[in-house]
């Protein structure tokens, strides 16, 4: 009986031991997942006086995110890959927050993620 009952034990240590086992597996998979994200997000802070790239609410119109930089008193300077990216910039100190006050989900560097935001080539006119 001893036997049997250590038979069906054992499966069950073993998903013990497996589950400890892991652990510093997933800890260390967590721990290097955070600091990849943490270098992406300091690379893709805008500075303020350069292109920055706005990133609106993918429903809203080209019309109505220009209209929205227009009332940041931003300039156009091309479209990004959707109709709710624009690349813009300003000679006025603030656009970034004045584009977040204007609607903007994410104001960020438009090298950073360059492939994403790029457009077709087309220029504002």
């Amino acid at each position: 009986m001893t036997d049997a009952s250590s038979s069906a034990a054992s499966p069950m240590r073993s998903a013990l031991e497996f589950k400890r086992g892991a652990q510093p597996l997933i800890i260390a998979v967590g721990l290097a997942a955070a600091s990849v994200l943490a270098v992406a997000a300091l690379q893709a802070a805008p500075r303020d006086g350069a292109q920055v790239a706005a990133i609106f609410a993918p429903w809203t119109s080209g019309d109505g995110v220009m209209a929205r930089v227009a009332q940041a008193d931003g300039l156009l300077v091309r479209r990004g890959l959707l109709d709710s990216i624009m690349v813009v910039q300003s000679d006025e100190p603030g656009l970034i927050g004045r584009l977040y006050a204007s609607g903007a989900w994410l104001v960020i560097d438009p090298n950073v993620f360059g492939g994403c935001l790029a457009g077709h080539g087309d220029r504002a006119r």
